[in-house]
């Protein structure tokens, strides 16, 4: 097993360890955009050593989906960890519950009106699907 392989596993597997890792790309993110470097940064602070050129390599791992933005849904090294990160964090500002979002202020930040998801956070729960529908 290789060390990305192993490292993908292990996000898989603690969601302790998956958001730690969400928290450092997110320090680190610039523009909404998260690179190859980045993910290569995050995951030496976790202890896994994988270079910016193995995650350049990686292609979409079984079980992972594509937004329509072509980014990878559903991977602890994609970019949208679950659909409803993709609603949160889509660079277009699409609502789950269609149009854009209605952002207001809430306790925590802005929430969107409509799907009242928190536009300031990480999807790390899935709360929507690919089609915005709400899961139970």
């Amino acid at each position: 097993m290789t060390e990305l392989e192993r490292s993908q596993k292990t996000l898989q597997t603690s969601p302790e360890l998956k958001a730690e890792y969400l928290k450092i790309l997110d320090s680190l993110m610039t523009d909404g955009e998260i690179t190859a470097e980045m993910k290569s940064v995050a995951a030496k602070k976790l202890g896994f050593s994988i270079t910016a050129a193995e995650f350049a390599k990686l292609s979409a791992p079984t079980g992972c989906d594509t937004a329509p933005d072509g980014k990878t849904v559903g991977c602890p090294c994609g970019e949208y960890l679950t659909w409803t990160d993709y609603w949160i964090r889509n660079k277009d500002d699409l609502c789950p519950k269609g149009g854009k979002h209605e952002p207001e202020d809430g306790s925590g930040g802005k929430v969107c009106k409509k799907c009242r998801l928190g536009l300031c956070e990480r999807g790390v729960l899935e709360l929507y699907d690919r089609y915005g529908n709400e899961l139970a």
